[in-house]
């Protein structure tokens, strides 16, 4: 009776009172416009992702994300277009959240060198829940195994806007977005208001090329240092780590977690995630497989979290006529 009482208070702590937090991913760059809109179109051709990510399976009825896109490059007119669609659920209730987003990107060449484009992202976003799945206290006073006054399905369908920015050259990149700009009402009831708070990230890196400049070159061999810091309401985190590339194989290593600098209260680090990246990556296709370990108090009954991703080039990666250049990031 009590923990029952307990997950009601949570539950509706959570849908009243809390700014909730986005999904994220281990392998954000395999899904470069979640990150960022201004990656649309980055690639010069055509560019299918998909991403599927199950965290914590050994909590009940937990994170489930869901996460596909496609993005064209007009590179005659420096434009990029695309549309990314997304899912997620989580909890005893069923929380879904369903993501419609157009994305759109403009490039300005700065010199011969140095790139900047920008961005914009203009979404529909769907949330609805299932009461059946709930307890309520009405149900606890009437001997709990009975139906709830509340209304079955509750839902709520607003608008969400999105930017961002990205300045890069041969081998580096530097990048910033915002999300929820318009800050959207996203409560299921009509007698409460909770407002997604927006969402900030920079993120950048550096790509280095053994193989540079060497005429017999007998396979890839690069190493590729980046970041993510992204901030949401009270919530902040840094992904830190790198890649190391041999051949079509690819091997990562991240942390997740500022433990250091912060913590969210005393007894409570900012320290989440180690995580180890492996994948293939050809001139068209891209596999990527990650594993988080889990560092912070739920490492005993959290398992960790399981991330796939793929990623297909309709044409090879050579710019046309114009020589644009690449955003030379990792695909995973």
């Amino acid at each position: 009776m009590h923990k029952r009482i307990l997950y009601i208070l949570l539950f509706v702590f959570a849908l009243f009172g809390a700014q909730c937090q986005d999904m994220h991913f281990s392998q954000f760059y395999a899904s470069p416009l979640y990150l960022n809109p201004a990656f649309t179109g980055a690639n010069v051709c055509s560019r299918l992702s998909i991403a599927y990510r199950n965290q914590w399976p050994g909590i009940s009825t937990a994170y489930s994300s869901c996460l596909a896109s496609f993005d064209h490059s007009f590179s005659n007119n420096n434009v990029g277009v695309g549309i990314q669609f997304a899912s997620d659920v989580a909890g005893t209730g069923g929380l879904k959240t369903t993501m419609v987003n157009p994305l759109f990107s403009y490039e300005a060449a700065l010199s011969r060198k140095y790139s900047l484009r920008f961005g914009v992202q203009p979404g529909i976003t769907m949330k609805s829940i299932n009461m059946n799945n709930l307890t309520f206290g009405d149900q606890l006073a009437r001997g709990g195994n009975v139906s709830t006054v509340e209304v079955p399905v509750q839902s709520r369908t607003f608008l969400d806007f999105g930017a961002g920015a990205l300045f890069y050259g041969k081998g580096f990149w530097l990048g910033t977005s915002f999300y929820h700009l318009n800050r959207p009402d996203e409560s299921l009831f009509w007698y409460s208001n909770a407002r997604l708070p927006i969402r900030c990230s920079v993120h950048g890196g550096y790509r280095y090329d053994f193989n540079k400049g060497e005429k017999n070159d007998d396979g890839r061999k690069l190493f590729t240092a980046a970041f993510n810091y992204r901030r949401q309401a009270k919530f902040d985190q840094l992904d830190l780590g790198f890649y190391f590339t041999r051949n079509i194989f690819n091997l990562g290593f991240w942390y997740r977690g500022i433990p250091l600098l912060k913590s969210y209260k005393p007894g409570y680090p900012n320290n989440d995630a180690v995580c180890i990246i492996i994948g293939l990556e050809t001139d068209r296709v891209n596999i990527g497989y990650s594993y988080d370990i889990t560092v912070s108090g739920l490492a005993a009954i959290s398992r960790g979290a399981h991330e796939i991703t793929l990623s297909y080039q309709m044409c090879k990666l050579k710019p046309k006529k114009k020589k644009a250049r690449l955003v030379n990031c990792p695909k995973f």
